[in-house]
């Protein structure tokens, strides 16, 4: 049920979900000793356990990668690329122009590999959060809980008392193990961690595609120990460094229960062999990426038609145990992947089948252990990752504290921090920019006019949220009381699939339009399948927002970076095939989809000619729709600008290069460039400038300079 995932830092990055487009601006992937590394997802609702683990080689294995050969700019992210004597013009790279001094005047701090504004923000929420967390000035039944579970946290000397004993007896059952009606027992068992019923097969109450106002049950994909597919049949950097992270971690847990290292390292090796089995029908990063992906998972099937699928995997056994059968629909991911499954559990398999669900289970609990665990963690990341050093203890706490416990730590925020005014400028600047949009969809010269009406009668249709929701879920049955941290872990997990099983069948409420994902996060998202515009209170403050900016600030913030943004997701190839009510159905005419892919194709041919660092091009087909919505939401501002008189253009677009200011460690960018939907965030101010007549003036851009693209070379779609 709790999906499995990595180190990884709730970007919610990496794989978006299908119901929700985040902007994920590669915040900090704290890492070390905290959330990055949490170590399942708590979100029962389930889209956002996907999020991005920043990860590839260490750094000590790249000492010699050549890493400042970009073309036309240099990954000015990498610190090691520039020095206080590189040379700086608007005219050649305007990314460095703007954010040099920021850049030279910063390092990424311990614990983390990227470091950014967005980081920046963060921090400063997160010490909000201590200050209630440390000094409990929140009285309630949700600040108790948050209270009770970071002090589980920070108690050290209980945790090193506890050590691995409570892991002992799922432990010894797997490992005793004699058949596959032993390893269906122990998933059938309720009690266990909830990873031992998901290792195989992923099963949640989520929203599907074709009516976004009701739940159904979702059957979906485990995660990987490689984390992408494709790394099973063609191992790259990235996966010898999931490989080696994982399988020496795995070796120290279970060294502490009595395990050889030389068997640890043998039952680790067969869990890959069997993912390498399965790897075969699970969807590869590029596939999640293609236009056709929602088609290809958007399959619909009665209960019966979907246990069908499986006659030897208990499938049925396992949804009517833990409470997932009923008489409506479910969305089934991948059907072949579940005829794969049924082929695979064997008797013959079943040395393999026992080591992934230890390997999994063991590897659940990695960091809510003792401190001997934890620190070798830490080793293990800056041996694999480059990270240097580790967070504080406190922020470590709090971050798991967000992770599991999402909705009592923003109930108790909100509380304490939110503005009223500030939700009310945050939707009216929304409304403002959603009214430009219909203005740019009005006078678009390519589309045809059924097409355009359709848009604008889906663009009228956006809900505005902002700041944060009027209404969470009810968190008074919890109780933590009495445990100890893996004892108030595996409670909260067992909640969460109470709550989760509660959703099966009902209708979505709207009110609580933030369930699922962390609004402390400074981050923002537009939902296909709502057809919503959210703006959370966690990126509402410096520097991306404040009551007191600038007119052109704001615009360059709000209009273009934030909101303008977003809203382009209404017409990407994700967007066009939800409707004004977010039902999955393409609205487009052929004519206009061909039009619409071949402007998408000449933003992928420009793209692919960039090369990001160490000779690695990027590549346009994995980027072009964040991209194109960072050229859109530029689009969007500058014709709002273009009704302000006396409009400061330097400092418009200065400002939009600087919130893309970032610093990241080779891992982490490498990782970004292979990996994820998001472009480097050097190309985010590069790219989009490129494309407006306003940059050319402002910063007397000419043929011959790095910034220079022709005019019929540009590359906007709306």
């Amino acid at each position: 049920m709790i999906k499995f995932t990595d180190e990884k830092f709730f970007d919610l990055a990496g794989k978006l979900s299908v119901e929700v487009q985040m902007r994920i601006k590669i915040v900090s992937y704290v890492l070390a000793a905290c959330i990055a590394c949490m170590p399942i997802s708590m979100f029962m609702t389930g889209s956002f356990a996907a999020a991005a683990e920043s990860g590839a080689q260490a750094s000590s294995e790249n000492e010699n990668v050549k890493t400042d050969d970009g073309i036309p700019w240099i990954n000015s992210e990498l610190k090691e690329n520039i020095t206080d004597e590189t040379p700086v013009d608007p005219k050649e790279d305007f990314h460095l122009y703007a954010n040099k001094e920021w850049l030279m005047s910063n390092e990424i701090p311990d614990g983390y590999n990227v470091w950014s504004h967005y980081s920046e923000r963060e921090v400063d929420v997160e010490n909000q959060c201590l200050e209630i967390l440390n000094e409990e000035s929140v009285e309630g039944h949700d600040a108790e809980l948050l209270y009770t579970y970071y002090r589980l946290l920070l108690d050290w000397d209980a945790r090193n008392n506890k050590g691995v004993s409570e892991l002992k007896g799922t432990y010894d059952r797997i490992l005793s193990a004699e058949n596959l009606d032993d390893i269906t027992n122990l998933m059938m068992d309720t009690e266990s961690s909830p990873i031992i019923n998901s290792f195989l097969i992923n099963f949640a109450a989520e929203v599907g595609f074709n009516d976004p106002d009701k739940y159904l049950v979702k059957i979906s994909l485990p995660g990987l120990l490689l984390e992408d597919s494709a790394e099973y049949s063609e191992r790259t950097g990235l996966g010898d460094m999931y490989y080696g992270l994982r399988k020496e971690m795995f070796a120290f847990i279970v060294g502490k229960l009595g395990m050889s290292e030389e068997n640890a390292y043998r039952i680790f090796d067969a869990a890959i062999e069997l993912e390498t089995k399965l790897s075969s029908k699970i969807y590869t990063t590029k596939e999640t990426n293609q236009d056709d992906y929602i088609d290809r998972i958007n399959n619909e099937m009665t209960y019966s038609e979907l246990t069908a699928l499986s006659k030897v995997f208990p499938l049925d056994q396992i949804l009517s145990t833990f409470g997932y059968q009923y008489e409506g629909s479910y969305l089934v991911v991948a059907p072949d992947y579940i005829k794969l499954l049924d082929e695979i559990y064997t008797e013959e398999n079943l040395e393999g089948i026992k080591a992934l669900m230890l390997v999994r289970y063991i590897y659940e609990f990695r960091l809510i252990l003792d401190k001997e665990i934890y620190d070798k963690y830490n080793e293990l990341q800056s041996k694999y990752l480059g990270i240097s050093g580790t967070v504080p203890d406190e922020e470590m706490a709090y971050l798991f504290v967000m992770n599991v416990l999402p909705t009592s730590m923003q109930k108790v925020y909100i509380s304490k921090y939110s503005s009223a005014e500030d939700k009310k400028k945050m939707e009216e600047l929304c409304q403002t920019v959603i009214d430009t949009y219909r203005e740019m969809l009005s006078d678009n010269a390519w589309a045809s006019d059924e097409v355009k009406k359709y848009a604008i009668e889906k663009l009228d249709n956006i809900t505005i949220h902002a700041a944060y929701p009027d209404k969470f879920r009810d968190t008074s049955g919890l109780d933590l009381s009495g445990c100890s941290l893996v004892g108030a872990y595996n409670r909260l997990g067992g909640s969460e699939l109470v709550y989760n099983r509660s959703l099966i069948g009902k209708e979505v409420d709207k009110e609580m339009w933030a369930e699922g994902f962390d609004i402390l996060s400074c981050n923002a998202f537009y939902s296909w399948n709502q057809n919503t515009i959210n703006m959370i209170i966690g990126m509402m403050g410096e520097p991306f927002y404040s009551s007191d900016m600038s007119i052109e600030e704001l615009y360059a913030s709000i209009g273009a970076f934030w909101v303008g943004h977003e809203i382009s997701h209404a017409f990407d190839s994700r967007g066009a095939i939800f409707d004004a009510n977010g039902v999955y159905r393409d609205w487009w005419t052929d004519e206009d989809k061909e039009e619409f892919k071949k402007r998408v194709k000449k933003i992928d041919d420009y793209l692919d000619t960039i090369v990001a660092f160490g000779g690695l091009h990027f590549i346009g087909t994995n980027i072009d729709t964040e991209m194109i919505a960072d050229m859109t939401g530029l689009q969007c501002a500058l014709r709002m600008a273009s009704k302000v008189p006396d409009f400061d253009y330097q400092k418009f677009f200065t400002k939009y290069a600087r919130m893309n200011g970032s610093l990241g460690l080779y891992s982490a960018e490498l990782t970004q460039l292979l990996q994820d939907e998001h472009p480097l965030n050097y190309s985010r101010t590069n790219v989009p400038v490129q494309q407006f007549d306003e940059f050319y003036e402002t910063f007397d851009v000419r043929e011959g300079n790095s910034m220079y693209l022709a005019p019929e070379d540009r590359l906007l779609i709306w």
